[in-house]
């Protein structure tokens, strides 16, 4: 990955950094400078910011449309020490955030914040090139993911789709296969908040049988949810939860190869990334019965749907919403800004993701 030449010298110039660290000329007075983009006018925190900090702001554009707006902002008024992106449900990122839109913002910008818990659209790599840190804001969007996932799956295991498209169509209580919650294994791919939480509310609705997977075994996972290798639950799980991040390693993840360990009629129900699914293969199975429903709130084209999926009575389909969006800002920006307050004070915000990184490339973050 191609790296900004002020960046390849940040890196050898201050491998040590600390708010009373940064440069002075990112101050205004006693205040540092931050840049956020979108509209703050639902977030109860933007008084509390510019308590401590000096606020400058930029519309919500398009990708293209901001990159000469960032450029003119740093020119004109930086530079600035953090950039934070605000929640909209329109269009949550003007493009992918990557050396092209944030490059006029290195070296001095030590802090990159967005929103939501998802950053596969953010080119970490760069930014930890750079000596700065990407914080997320996952802790609204987890909860209300999991909320949505829930009921996902609540659904989807008593039939309702089908159901109700029978009851639509004239014939009264159509033959549906319900299965127990009570009773049946459910496996949870990915134990982070999301995936841990969704646990949680199954243990309190009385769900029995919980196993999941995870690069390890979580330290918060309650005693009685049992981790498993990947294979070991697909064997096992009558219903599969994706709750895992895309990455790498989870990008078309379940497809033809993993169908062929699941049990038969197995329920997949998708909160995660629409990528992790290969929806071509997810038509084969549900044609063959391999599986026998699905709930997909996530799309690998989204927000194209795959035709098939479309038209299958046995698919519940959602369009990105399991963490009802449109009641998501003010909590989420509350976050994105609470990222940014914490820097300030402390050198540190709360939720970073690309401390181990830093750490290896030569940049150690005190407070």
């Amino acid at each position: 990955m191609s790296t900004s030449s002020s960046a390849q010298s940040s890196s050898h110039t201050s491998p040590t950094t600390s708010i009373s660290s940064l440069p002075r000329t990112s101050f205004s007075g006693s205040k540092p400078k931050v840049l956020l983009f979108g509209d703050r006018s639902d977030t109860k925190f933007d008084g509390i910011l510019r308590e401590v900090a000096d606020v400058h702001t930029l519309p919500r554009v398009g990708y293209h449309e901001m990159v000469p707006l960032i450029k003119a902002k740093v020119e004109q008024e930086g530079p600035f020490i953090a950039f934070g992106g605000l929640f909209l449900i329109t269009d949550n990122f003007p493009g992918k955030w990557d050396e092209g839109l944030l490059g006029p913002l290195a070296p001095h910008c030590k802090l990159y914040v967005g929103p939501g818990a998802g950053y596969d659209k953010v080119d970490v790599e760069w930014i930890t090139s750079t000596g700065a840190m990407y914080a997320n804001s996952p802790t609204q969007v987890g909860k209300r993911t999991a909320d949505g996932a829930l009921m996902l799956i609540l659904s989807v295991m008593r039939g309702l789709t089908p159901q109700d498209h029978s009851v639509r169509s004239g014939r009264w209580r159509a033959p549906v296969k319900t299965l127990d919650w009570h009773a049946s294994t459910i496996g949870i791919i990915g134990l982070g908040s999301i995936g841990t939480r969704v646990a949680t509310l199954l243990t309190a609705i009385g769900a029995e049988r919980i196993i999941y997977h995870s690069r390890k075994p979580s330290p918060t996972a309650q005693p009685q949810w049992g981790y498993r290798s990947l294979d070991e639950l697909y064997s096992e799980a009558d219903v599969i939860v994706l709750c895992c991040p895309l990455t790498k390693e989870t990008r078309g993840l379940i497809c033809r190869d993993t169908y062929a360990r699941m049990k038969e009629g197995v329920i997949l129900v998708n909160v995660s990334r629409g990528e992790v699914v290969v929806e071509q293969d997810l038509v084969e199975a549900l044609n063959n019965g391999k599986v026998m429903r699905a709930a997909l709130d996530v799309f690998e084209h989204e927000p194209t749907v795959h035709p098939d999926l479309l038209t299958n009575p046995n698919v519940t389909l959602s369009p990105h919403v399991a963490p009802a969006p449109d009641s998501m800002g003010p909590p989420m920006n509350g976050e994105v800004v609470e990222n940014i307050i914490k820097f300030v004070e402390t050198g540190m915000p709360l939720t970073p993701v690309n401390l181990a990184q830093l750490k290896e490339g030569g940049f150690a973050y005190e407070k």
